[in-house]
C-alpha cells in the first residue's frame, strides 16, 4: 500500500464499507422469515392474529383476495396459533405448522378459505 495516497486509501476503505454493508443486507433478506396471510374467505379478514410463544403478528383488516407480509423470528421450537374472526362473524382457529430453533429463511403462507377453513404451507425462501 505504499502507492496509495491518503485519499486513495479511504476511498478504498468507503468502498469495501459499503460492500460490506451491501452483503451483511443481502444475507438478512436470504435469512429472514416471512409469513403471508392471503385472503381467498369471501369475506373481509376484521383481525387475525399469527402466534409464536415470544411474538403474536396481528394483521387486520384484509380484504377477500388480499395477500399481506410480515417477518417474524425464530427464537426455539415453536407451532403457529392462528385465531381470529371474519365480517360475518365466523372464527378463525388452528394451530398448524412447526418452527425449530436454528431454521432461517422459511417462507410460510396461511391462506383462509371459504367457511373459514385455514391452510398452512412452509418451506424454504427462493423455492
Amino acid at each position: 500500500m505504499a502507492g496509495l495516497t491518503r485519499r486513495s486509501f479511504l476511498a478504498l476503505a468507503a468502498v469495501a464499507g459499503l460492500a460490506a454493508i451491501g452483503t451483511g443486507v443481502a444475507f438478512r433478506e436470504h435469512t429472514r422469515n416471512e409469513l403471508t396471510v392471503t385472503n381467498r374467505s369471501g369475506r373481509t379478514i376484521v383481525s387475525l392474529e399469527v402466534s409464536l410463544p415470544w411474538e403474536t403478528l396481528r394483521f387486520e383488516p384484509i380484504a377477500d383476495g388480499e395477500a399481506v407480509s410480515r417477518s417474524f423470528r425464530i427464537v426455539s421450537d415453536a407451532h403457529f396459533a392462528i385465531e381470529g374472526e371474519l365480517a360475518d362473524g365466523t372464527r378463525l382457529r388452528a394451530a398448524e405448522g412447526y418452527v425449530t430453533n436454528g431454521q432461517y429463511g422459511e417462507a410460510v403462507r396461511i391462506e383462509v378459505g371459504p367457511g373459514g377453513a385455514v391452510h398452512l404451507r412452509q418451506q424454504r425462501r427462493g423455492r
